[in-house]
C-alpha cells in the first residue's frame, strides 16, 4: 500500500468518527397519521369551516318553530269614584296564526337541504385540506432525504479537502488541487445555506397547518409512497361522481333551491288566524250586562302577492344551482382524467429511477476515488463523479416526491385516499 493511499483512508476513518459524534441529538419524531390529527384538532381554517355547520344545525333548528300566537286582555277599571258609573269590562282574545300552503313544510326542507349541503361543504375542505397535508409532508419527507445527502456530500468533499492538503504537505500534489478542493467545498456550503433556508420556509407552512409552533425539533418519519395501489380508471370516475364531496355539495344546494322556491311560491298566498275570544260587560245600572264567547277567522288581504319577484330570483337561484352541478361534474371528469394520465407518466418515471442507478453512481464513484489513490486520474475527474452521486441521489428524491405528489392529486380528483405513508 502506498503511502498516499494510507493517508487518504486514515483521514477517511478519522472523519467518519468525528462526524458520528456530533450526529447524537434528540429530536421528536411524528408520522403522517399524528401530524393530520394535529391538523384536524388545531388547524384554524377548519375551525371556521366547522362554524358553518353548527350555524346550518341552528338554522334547521329555528326553522321548525311555528308562528307564536297572541293572546289579548282586557280588565276591568280600577274601583274609583270617578270610574264608578262606568260598565266594568273583561275581555279575552287568543289570535293563532296558520301557515298555509306548505310554508313551514318546504322551509324546514331548505333548511335541512341547507345543512346537508354545509357538511357537504366541510367534507370537501377537509379533500383539499388532506391534500395540503400529504404535500407538505411529502415535501418534508424529500427535504430531509435530501438535505442528508447532501451533508454526506460535504462531509465526503471535506474528507477529501482533508486528504489533499496532507498530500500536499508530503508533497504528493501541487497547490492547486488543494485550491479547487476548497472552491468546491465552499459553493456547495452556499448551496445547502440555500437548501435549508427552503426547508425553513417549509416547516412554516407545516405549523400553519398545524395551527401553531411546535415546542420540539420535529423529524418527519415515514417513507415517501412509491407503490402504485391497485385500481381502475373507469371505477374510480364511477365513485368520484357518485360520491366527491363536491358533488354532493353541488346537489344539496340545487335540493336547497329548489325548496327555496316552492317556499317562495307559496309565500306569495295568504295565511290565516284563528280567533277564539270571551267578553264579559256589566252594563250601567239598571241595564243588563251581557258575556260572550266567539271566534273567528283573520284572512289578510296579499295584494303583494302579485308581484312575482321574489319567486323569479329563487327560479333564477334553482337554475344557477342546476348549472353549478353540472360544472361541478365536469370538474370531476376533467381533474380525474388529467390526474389520472400525470400519475401514469409519472409511474413510468419512477420506474427509471430505481435504488440500482443509485448503486451505480456509487461504483462509479468508488472506483474514480480508487483510481485517484492510484494517481491514474485527476482531482476534476473525482469531483465530477463526486457531483454526479450527489445529483443522481437528489433526482431519485425528487422523482419519488412527483410520484407521490400524482398520486396525492390522484386522491384529491377521485375524492377517495390512496395514499399510505
Amino acid at each position: 500500500m502506498t503511502v498516499r493511499k494510507k493517508i487518504f483512508i486514515g483521514c477517511i476513518l478519522i472523519m467518519l468518527a468525528v462526524n458520528g459524534l456530533f450526529a447524537q441529538r434528540t429530536v421528536k419524531e411524528i408520522t403522517f397519521d399524528d401530524f393530520f390529527q394535529t391538523v384536524l384538532s388545531n388547524n384554524l381554517e377548519l375551525i371556521v369551516e366547522r362554524y358553518e355547520v353548527s350555524k346550518a344545525e341552528a338554522a334547521l333548528a329555528a326553522a321548525r318553530v311555528f308562528e307564536d300566537p297572541e293572546l289579548e286582555m282586557i280588565f276591568p277599571v280600577f274601583d274609583e269614584d270617578e270610574f264608578s258609573g262606568f260598565p266594568r269590562n273583561i275581555e279575552f282574545e287568543l289570535e293563532v296564526p296558520i301557515e298555509l300552503f306548505g310554508k313551514r313544510r318546504n322551509r324546514i326542507r331548505q333548511a335541512r337541504a341547507e345543512k346537508f349541503a354545509a357538511q357537504a361543504g366541510l367534507d370537501d375542505f377537509l379533500r383539499y385540506l388532506r391534500t395540503d397535508a400529504a404535500t407538505t409532508y411529502i415535501e418534508v419527507l424529500s427535504n430531509q432525504l435530501m438535505l442528508e445527502r447532501m451533508n454526506l456530500n460535504l462531509e465526503q468533499l471535506n474528507q477529501l479537502l482533508e486528504v489533499n492538503q496532507t498530500l500536499f504537505e508530503v508533497g504528493e500534489i501541487g497547490e492547486i488541487d488543494v485550491l479547487q478542493t476548497r472552491v468546491e467545498v465552499r459553493l456547495f456550503q452556499a448551496e445547502m445555506m440555500d437548501a435549508k433556508m427552503e426547508f425553513s420556509d417549509l416547516m412554516g407552512e407545516v405549523y400553519f397547518l398545524m395551527g401553531g409552533v411546535s415546542a420540539d425539533s420535529l423529524v418527519f418519519s415515514g417513507n415517501i409512497p412509491s407503490v402504485s395501489p391497485v385500481m381502475n380508471f373507469q371505477a374510480l370516475r364511477e365513485r368520484a361522481l357518485e360520491n366527491r364531496s363536491d358533488i354532493l355539495l353541488a346537489r344539496r344546494n340545487l335540493e336547497a333551491s329548489e325548496f327555496a322556491m316552492r317556499l317562495a311560491r307559496s309565500e306569495r298566498l295568504p295565511d290565516i288566524s284563528l280567533i277564539f275570544g270571551y267578553h264579559n260587560e256589566e252594563a250601567v245600572r239598571p241595564g243588563p250586562g251581557f258575556a260572550a264567547v266567539y271566534g273567528g277567522l283573520i284572512i289578510p288581504l296579499k295584494f303583494s302577492g302579485f308581484n312575482s319577484g321574489e319567486f323569479r330570483m329563487s327560479r333564477i337561484e334553482m337554475e344557477q344551482a342546476r348549472v353549478e352541478l353540472q360544472a361541478a361534474t365536469l370538474d370531476v371528469e376533467s381533474g380525474l382524467l388529467t390526474a389520472w394520465e400525470k400519475f401514469q407518466l409519472m409511474l413510468q418515471k419512477r420506474l427509471l429511477f430505481t435504488e440500482t442507478i443509485l448503486q451505480d453512481a456509487e461504483r462509479v464513484r468508488d472506483a474514480i476515488v480508487f483510481s485517484y489513490q492510484q494517481g491514474d486520474v485527476s482531482l476534476l475527474e473525482v469531483l465530477q463523479a463526486q457531483n454526479t452521486l450527489n445529483e443522481v441521489y437528489l433526482s431519485y428524491y425528487e422523482t419519488l416526491a412527483m410520484f407521490a405528489h400524482s398520486l396525492v392529486d390522484l386522491s384529491r380528483e377521485a375524492g377517495e385516499w390512496l395514499v399510505e405513508f
